[in-house]
């Protein structure tokens, strides 16, 4: 499973690239097969660290609501 990467452009500065440290779960309870609206959120925070410094956690990601959409 590959990391999510988030780049950060800053004026004047090099971008800033994150990725996330442990990997990110979405939960839900579906009300339907295939879905069609319903709310997923993350099982837990996800912290994001830089590349080049695994340990250390620059941000995390406390909050991702996602809808599930069907055909």
């Amino acid at each position: 499973m590959s990391p999510f990467i988030m780049v950060i452009h800053q004026p004047g500065n090099e971008p800033l690239i994150l990725s996330t440290k442990d990997r990110a779960v979405l939960t839900t309870q579906l009300t339907q097969y295939p879905p069609k609206g319903d709310l997923l959120q993350l099982q837990n925070p996800v912290d994001l660290v830089a590349p080049d410094r695994p340990d250390t956690v620059i941000a995390t990601i406390e909050t991702f609501p996602v809808k599930a959409g069907g055909l």
